[in-house]
């Protein structure tokens, strides 16, 4: 049985929410600000997310610990669909929570390395910094807040961190460990990210980096409608590949695109939208253009957001969401890595989803 996708949460430089979300993404607007050149850091705008207070999302500011940026952003997002969609049919060990992202936690892990590499002693340093250093802590204050006491999985896969979230929820579902599984995918805006990717990409690299989370509901079509949900996604196929070189990227993610097209029972020609992750994602456009033609069209969240690194899977997904299309259209994402790591996904999108 294919788990399908009921429910999206999510938060943005758009602001907070699905709707806030889909509004800009339908409207074409950009959420990018200007980047104050007295920071030091080396980009010159991003998509930040303003006014986010997680107390008043969740509705508890008493009893509120800080759980780090990162982990703040996935509380609240998971806590704006909980807010929608409680799940209280279901006991909880039979929610469970998969989350990913890249560079989360990169920040408070540095930090914790500085001091202990510069104080008297090396283990003088601020001891409240090591839970949110860790890379599941997103996933296991998502769980801790809520009670979702199912498996706790946190993924990382660098930019198709969206996509093997999506699949590792996919086969708790069938595998029978979780009826309802909260797939996310989440990413910060720090100073250490930026710099680290600035030169991770190579120095000269301009896309605007951005930051939140997306929250998808993964569970099987009969159950959601027996509680009045509909499907917003059916995932077709899910491909994951890693080229022997990056040169060879857009081979490899060609390959995987008609991998996941024979699998799905589909061809060029059913689909009817694809998002890549960014604009300037070069192999991307390669592989498309490799299947589908060169005057494939494409769009790209991360001009109107900024790159959003471990979690642009997630908002290509969102984005498509968002647009919707005819019934039963059908919507690729792609994605890769600049050290060859490739993966594309196909989703079926029922009409106006959002």
């Amino acid at each position: 049985m294919n788990p399908v996708i009921t429910a999206m949460s999510v938060i943005s430089p758009f602001g907070l929410g699905a709707d806030a979300f889909t509004s800009g993404v339908l409207a074409g607007r950009t959420a990018l600000s200007t980047v104050d050149p007295s920071g030091g850091l080396p980009y010159t705008a991003a998509g930040v997310v303003e006014e986010f207070d997680l107390g008043a999302i969740i509705g508890d500011s008493k009893n509120l610990t800080a759980p780090g940026r990162a982990a703040g952003l996935a509380v609240g997002t998971a806590g704006l669909l909980l807010r929608r969609h409680d799940l209280a049919e279901h006991p909880a060990i039979a929610k469970a929570v998969v989350l990913g992202g890249d560079l989360i936690g990169t920040d408070r892990a540095m930090m914790l390395t500085r001091q202990s590499m510069t104080s008297s002693q090396p283990f003088q340093v601020d001891t409240k910094a090591f839970p949110s250093s860790v890379m599941n802590n997103s996933a296991a204050q998502c769980a801790i807040r809520f009670g979702l006491r199912g498996p706790n999985t946190t993924v990382t896969t660098g930019r198709m961190t969206g996509l093997s979230v999506l699949a590792y929820a996919r086969r708790l579902h069938r595998q029978g460990r979780a009826p309802v599984v909260l797939a996310a995918a989440v990413e910060d805006l720090t100073p250490q990210r930026s710099w680290l990717t600035w030169h991770g990409h190579g120095a000269g690299a301009t896309d605007p980096l951005g930051e939140g989370c997306c929250v998808f509901l993964v569970e099987s079509a009969e159950a959601a409608a027996e509680h009045g949900r509909v499907p917003l996604a059916e995932p077709l196929a899910l491909e994951l590949g890693v080229a022997p070189n990056p040169d060879a990227a857009a081979e490899v993610l060609a390959t995987r695109i008609r991998r996941a097209l024979t699998a799905a029972g589909t061809s060029v020609a059913d689909v009817s939208s694809v998002v890549v992750s960014r604009g300037s994602a070069r192999t991307e456009l390669l592989a498309v253009a490799d299947v589908f033609g060169a005057d494939r069209r494409v769009s790209e969240p991360a001009s109107l957001i900024g790159d959003t690194d471990g979690a642009s899977a997630a908002f290509q997904l969102a984005m498509a969401i968002a647009r919707g299309g005819a019934s039963g259209s059908i919507a690729l994402v792609t994605s890769a890595d600049p050290d060859g790591h490739v993966g594309c996904g196909l989703f079926r999108i029922p009409e106006e989803t959002a």
